[in-house]
């Protein structure tokens, strides 16, 4: 993928709509590419965050691990983001993240969007109001998978 791909993908993902073209240029240049095969655990429930991951392609489902079993949370497919308040904060991870298709990531850093929120503090703003709005709709929909 070329720059240019990866800031018009970047533009897709709903937490980053708000950013321009040159932020999202940093965000491309400040990321890690990786690429998986089916079935790799890219993350483990209960494991401590630093980043947030943008699937470029392929997809990554997202599970709760609890006494019943194992409950599908939400597929994440190309354009997503996965552990977005990640990005933000540290936190624990709430499901352990297995890709399901063989795929293409965008491994961003909290340091990363650290240094870009510094740099563009009216960044900050924004993307707080899309996190709120985003934790609300997530929780709803684990909600409907507890009951």
């Amino acid at each position: 993928m070329s720059l240019e791909d990866d800031i018009h993908l970047l533009r897709k993902v709903q937490l980053l709509s708000d950013f321009g073209t040159e932020h999202l240029r940093l965000i491309s240049f400040g990321s890690q590419k990786l690429s998986f095969n089916n079935g790799h655990e890219l993350f483990r429930q209960g494991q401590q965050t630093d980043c947030g991951y943008v699937i470029l392609s392929g997809s990554v489902e997202l599970f709760s691990f609890e006494k019943e079993g194992a409950k599908l949370l939400q597929t994440f497919r190309a354009g997503s983001l996965l552990g977005e308040i990640a990005l933000i904060s540290s936190n624990k991870r709430i499901g352990t993240a297995i890709v399901k298709d063989n795929c293409e990531l965008m491994k961003i850093s909290r340091e990363t969007m650290h240094r870009i929120l510094n740099e563009y503090p009216e960044l900050a703003v924004a993307l707080q109001a899309r996190i709120s709005k985003s934790v609300l709709d997530f929780t709803r929909e684990i909600d409907k998978v507890h009951i």
